[in-house]
């Protein structure tokens, strides 16, 4: 079986997809103005402790440059105390040579930058990494520059620890908002939905007076006054159909009663008419009758059989009935007619005595009804087989024929009553549409099942299966 997503969870996915966009989205863009604010900030207190530092740090060195560097240590130590993001301090002069530096392994410098009167950034990865301040002494000279090395160590850290942060409570955000939104929207919209999904489903089994209750002034409330609507008007209508169907059959009832009389009658007057001596050819009409009201009552019976099956009344009495003895006078029946029709007819039957509880005259009447449709749709030079035997626990009783077949769309309405497995239009068949629809009645009265494999054009298969009794 395909295993479909509901509503439910596509709508789920959906929503952690945008949030997570619109949050990544939004970690993306502090993570940018975060990181460049603390870089700014970085470059703002460089730029200001240059601007502080290089007047008495570049004094010291003219005044203690010959003397030692402890003064100018002194000196530099006291203000790298003021900003721990400057690791080094170095004096340089207008052509670049180093005269003084706090610690050693300081990167040189140009002499186009030493020499400049203008502060100097050095800029990695868009922080601050060198600032070359120029040193003015008091008569306005320019015979030194200050350097200073700035670590964004500290920067580049607190910009990951905002990372994580902001990582952090966007997962949460993120989690948070999902839920919520999800539990707004399957109050207000999925469960409604929900609600009226099962009730449609109730509705589509068949229990159409099922309550529809949203009270709802939106698209989910008209569509479950729709719903509501039409189980309301399938409602009438099947009821309509079960009165129409109840008067079909109360004039089945009575067509059935009202045919009996006169074809007794009739066939009390033909039983006079054989005792006169009659001519060749009035007695030849006379058997026509005969026959066409010995139909008629057939007809009639089975239309009160229907109607009385269909009342819900037990009209048949089951007893122990040996299938064999009530299955051979028919197959000798048909094979004369078969015989006349130039269609072959064989016989296949299991030598065991089988035994089914049944009603002789009603088991009869299905399996002549079978019998009787093969004949009608095999054309002279066809064959029909008729197989009796033993299948586990069951008695099959098996009709086949090679004749006009049915087609695949008829399979599924061949046992309701009144259809006609082919068009009157094509073919000119006899027939009430009754007949296996009386079949299926009788055979599932006694507790059986009957099942048709057709391929057209090239025949049927009828198969009726019926319980053996339990000793």
């Amino acid at each position: 079986m395909k295993r479909r997503f509901g509503l439910r969870a596509r709508f789920i996915g959906v929503i952690v997809a945008l949030l997570t966009t619109i949050f990544c989205v939004i970690a993306f863009v502090l993570f940018q103005s975060e990181g460049s604010s603390l870089r700014q900030d970085l470059l703002s207190r460089s730029k200001a402790f240059a601007a502080l530092a290089t007047k008495p740090i570049g004094d010291a060195y003219a005044t203690y440059q010959d003397s030692g560097s402890v003064v100018i240590t002194q000196r530099v130590v006291g203000f790298t105390q003021l900003d721990s993001n400057v690791t080094n301090v170095s004096v340089v002069d207008i052509n670049g040579h180093t005269g003084y530096s706090l610690h050693s392994g300081a990167a040189p410098v140009s002499v186009s930058q030493a020499a400049s009167f203008q502060p100097i950034y050095v800029y990695h990865q868009n922080a601050v990494q060198r600032i070359i301040y120029p040193y003015i002494d008091d008569n306005g000279g320019h015979q030194y520059a200050v350097v200073y090395d700035i670590s964004s160590a500290e920067v580049n850290r607190a910009v990951r620890n905002l990372e994580i942060s902001i990582i952090l409570y966007s997962l949460f955000g993120l989690i948070v908002s999902a839920a919520v939104t999800y539990l707004l929207i399957n109050q207000l919209f999925l469960k409604p939905i929900r609600q009226l999904r099962d009730r449609a489903l109730i509705i589509s089994g068949g229990y159409y007076r099922e309550e529809i209750v949203v009270d709802r002034h939106d698209e989910i409330g008209d569509l479950a006054q729709s719903v509501k609507q039409m189980a309301n008007r399938l409602t009438d209508d099947i009821q309509k159909l079960r009165e129409v169907d109840k008067v079909k059959s109360e004039f089945m009832m009575i067509a059935s009663h009202n045919l009996r009389t006169p074809l007794t009658i009739i066939d009390g007057y033909l039983e006079m008419a054989r005792t006169e001596h009659l001519s060749d050819q009035l007695t030849g009409i006379l058997a026509n009758i005969q026959t066409n009201s010995e139909r008629l009552k057939i007809f009639a019976e089975d239309l009160l059989i229907i109607s009385s099956l269909e009342a819900g009344e037990k009209i048949f009495t089951l007893k122990r009935v040996v299938i064999n003895d009530i299955i051979k006078p028919i197959a000798d029946e048909f094979a004369s007619m078969a015989a006349n029709k130039q269609v072959s007819f064989e016989t296949k039957f299991d030598l065991t005595r089988l035994e089914v509880e049944g009603s002789e005259v009603h088991l009869r009447n299905a399996i002549y009804n079978l019998l009787d449709n093969a004949l009608k749709f095999t054309p002279s030079g066809g064959k029909i087989e008729l197989r009796l035997m033993q299948a586990g626990d069951t008695v099959q009783i098996m009709v086949s024929d090679n004749g006009a077949g049915i087609d695949p769309s008829e399979i599924d309405k061949l046992f309701t009553k009144f259809h006609r497995g082919t068009s009157t239009l094509k073919y000119n068949y006899e027939g009430s549409g009754i007949g296996l629809y009386l079949t299926k009645l009788i055979v599932t009265e006694h507790r059986g099942t009957i099942e048709v494999k057709s391929q057209l054009g090239k025949g049927s298969t009828f198969t009726i299966s019926l319980p053996m009794p339990k000793e």
